[in-house]
């Protein structure tokens, strides 16, 4: 009986053994897949959810032996092991910190304890308690029995040595490791780093004699692939361009290799472009990108074409293409950042080269080409003659007119319908050019007092051969036209609405200014935006060797000694000489008070140096005026803007601003000028009130909704009362001080009675 009581429980404690040992056996198995699983993964910045599952499963194998059989069983030390070396895969870091410091307090003689002090480093370190880690690092090496976990703790401190980018020791640690007695595997994996630490000095030849001996020891995937293509690239370092083809060419006949075959085709792209082989390099590039297989080697094919577009072949807009392509390929990018910056940097640079573009080519056409100034200019008046009779509601954002839309408008009109600007149009052409088609053709019409004639010789009458605006037969050199009439174009009515671009409002000066102000932009932009100091230093010299005194001359040369100043441009004879040239040509600025402020100059000399240059201003709006009394138009409005220029703190500028608005209203008939120009005058002269007051007005439409005798209504037809030959009393403007603006009134009205 009692044998039989013995047998039982022999084979209980058999059972229970078994039992145990295959709980731990499971437990190691699934540990293992994870380690497999995150081997074999191509993206190894991320943890694959096969692996994650794999160490989740040790876990809850682990505790559940340990439940069953308590911490001080056999295996106890075993499982508790797994369990902190799968929450460090699985990246709880804080729980595998505690269990390990369990682990070392509850099992001070298990022969594990080393093993343990190895992961309780690794923790460590990433608890950044470095000098702690090293600590248990070397306690592992010079106490633990197993070859591979010595091997492990010089590796890891070699890995330490690498990111802190002490290569020297880092290869020293990782040529310890070799030297134990580790599998194939392993071995591999420190061949691997070690070419890594030759490769990132650019000793290129003995980072090929590592990344060589890899698969020679049955590496991983993710090393097997590593290798390969840093060996092809170190090949491309040392020009051995056939060398790095024929490994790339044989990674890519691997099956092994199928998720890396964007990053090893984007790598003989980047061979091809070392050999300056562009149209290959770019062909294998798009070739990439064609497949569209989201990862970093295809974000880095879009990354390496934008870096062509932009440096090689001079393309901003494929560029800024391309650059724009690199986070929708792949959005952890390792240069997504660099890429979104190159975006946003060439998109402001293409801007601002298209306007200066665009600037240039309607400076020389309205300069050179009397035909299309007469037509932009006679498009312009019939947009303004349109506004101004109520058929353009100019508060829709799509009710803007097109240069073809305000010619075809047109066709079906008679100046005779518009009032006072249908009757003085063409003078104040004639005034502009002499040369001008559409003053010749009204005087001719005039001559010959007949409205049939007059009209034969307006845009709308199609039967007119030397029409410019006729839209019959051939137009190509019309440069608002197309070839086809309009009106027989309905499929293509709701794309023309579509398409449409507002007709260009400014007129020849305004074009040249504002070609200035974006070349000067652009010299700015490589200042401020990119802190580019060569390609700024570049375009402020080309600035001041076009406009060799603007506005915008002293606040160049004051970039200029900004540049000059700093660390790597520093060149202290040029500052001092850029800073005479201010003081000299320029001392009226504000860049020539800072420069006599920090040199202790005198305020005293300061002050009358200020009130010479206004003198000298008050001057030049004199011979402003006496240009304008002469009828010279055109050349009063230059002396009026040159004054205009020269300070918005001083009233002469604002008062010359103002005279330039007169008289493109009221002389020149030409509306949008008159408006723009008042629109400065609000916008850059805030202290002149009475004139920003009156310009307000000029530029406030009226509102149909007041009654007549309201202020605001009133305001909104000072225009119109200024024109008119009312008596003196009611002149609509009213400045306390010297008005100039009075007399060219008074002259006016004088000069219609004769």
């Amino acid at each position: 009986m009692h044998r039989f009581k013995y047998l039982i429980l022999g084979i209980f404690i058999l059972v229970s053994g078994c039992a145990y040992y295959n709980t731990l056996f499971n437990a190691k198995r699934s540990y293992n897949e994870g380690i497999k699983a995150m081997r074999e993964n191509p993206d190894q910045n991320k943890l694959p959810t096969n692996a994650r599952k794999s160490f989740e499963t040790t876990i809850e194998k682990c505790w559940k032996l340990i439940e069953l059989f308590s911490e001080e069983s056999k295996y106890a030390d075993d499982a508790l092991l797994y369990i902190c070396k799968s929450e460090f895969q699985v990246e709880k870091y804080a729980q595998s910190q505690k269990h390990l410091e369990n682990f070392i307090t509850k099992y001070p003689q298990s022969p594990l304890l080393p093993e343990a002090y190895l992961w309780y480093a690794k923790v460590l370190l990433k608890d950044e308690k470095v000098d702690e880690a090293n600590e248990y690092f070397i306690r592992v090496i010079d106490n633990a029995k197993d070859s591979k976990i010595r091997s492990q703790a010089n590796f890891e401190l070699g890995l330490y040595a690498f990111e802190k980018k002490d290569y020297d020791r880092a290869i020293d640690y990782l040529e310890r490791a070799l030297k134990e007695k580790i599998d194939n595997e392993f071995k591999a994996f420190l061949l691997y780093y070690l070419g890594e630490a030759y490769y990132i000095q650019n000793k290129y030849e003995e980072a090929i004699d590592q990344y060589k001996k890899v698969e020679k020891y049955s590496p991983s995937l993710d090393i097997d692939y590593k290798s390969k293509l840093n060996l092809s690239r170190s090949y491309t370092q040392l020009g051995k361009h056939n060398n790095a083809y024929q490994v790339l060419r044989k990674a890519l006949t691997a099956p092994r290799f199928a998720p890396f075959v964007p990053v090893l085709k984007t790598a003989i792209g980047e061979n091809y472009q070392a050999e300056e082989n562009f149209p290959d390099a770019m062909e294998t590039y798009r070739e990439v990108i064609r497949d569209r297989k989201p990862g970093p080697g295809t974000a880095q094919a879009a990354f390496n074409m934008a870096k062509l577009y932009e440096f090689f072949y001079q393309d901003i807009d494929s560029a800024v293409a391309y650059y724009e392509q690199v986070g929708k390929l792949y959005n952890q990018f390792d240069s997504l950042e660099v890429a979104n910056d190159k975006k946003v940097f060439l998109s402001e640079y293409k801007e601002i080269k298209e306007k200066i573009r665009y600037e240039e080519r309607m400076i020389y056409r309205l300069t050179n080409d009397n035909y299309f100034r007469d037509s932009l200019y006679y498009a312009q008046y019939i947009d303004s003659v349109k506004i101004a009779s109520g058929e353009i509601d100019t508060t829709r954002s799509d009710s803007v007119l097109t240069p073809e839309d305000s010619l075809r408008l047109a066709l079906n009109d008679s100046l005779r319908n518009t009032g006072n600007f249908g009757n003085n149009f063409p003078n104040n052409f004639n005034n502009q050019d002499s040369t001008n088609s559409f003053a010749n053709n009204n005087n001719n019409s005039s001559n010959n007092n007949n409205n049939s004639s007059n009209n034969n010789n307006l845009p709308g009458n199609t039967n007119t051969s030397n029409n410019p605006f006729n839209n019959q037969g051939n137009n190509s050199n019309n440069p608002f036209l197309g070839n086809n009439n309009r009106d027989n174009r309905d499929d293509d009515d709701d794309d023309d609405k579509k398409n449409k671009k507002p007709l260009e409002k400014r007129k020849l000066p305004e074009f040249e200014f504002d070609l200035m102000n974006n070349r000067y932009h652009l010299a700015e932009f490589f200042l401020l935006k990119v802190e580019k100091f060569d390609s700024a230093l570049h375009h402020y010299n080309n600035f001041l060797s076009t406009y060799e005194d603007s506005v915008l001359s002293p606040k160049a040369l004051y970039s200029m000694i900004y540049i000059h100043r700093t660390k790597a441009y520093e060149d202290l004879p040029k500052v001092y000489e850029l800073e005479k040239q201010i003081l000299k040509d320029y001392i009226y600025s504000p860049f020539a008070t800072e420069i006599m402020r920090l040199k202790g100059m005198a305020q005293e000399d300061k002050a009358e140096t200020q009130k010479q240059a206004e003198d000298i201003a008050n001057e030049q709006f004199l011979v402003a005026e006496s240009l304008y009394f002469d009828g010279k138009y055109q050349q009063a409005i230059e002396e009026y803007q040159n004054v205009a220029k020269l300070d918005s703190t001083w009233e002469v500028s604002a008062k010359a601003q103002f005279a330039t608005a007169w008289i493109y209203e009221y002389d020149l008939g030409q509306v949008d000028s008159a408006l723009s120009a008042y629109q400065k005058v609000v916008d850059n002269y805030p202290t002149a009130r009475d004139y920003v007051t009156i310009a307000r007005k000029k530029i406030t439409p009226p509102r149909e909704d007041l009654p007549p005798d309201s202020a605001a209504s009133a305001a909104a037809q000072d225009s119109l009362l200024a024109s008119q030959n009312n008596d003196q009393n009611q002149i609509p403007i009213d400045i306390q001080s010297e008005d100039i603006l009075r007399d060219k009134i008074r002259w006016r009205n004088k000069r219609s009675k004769f």
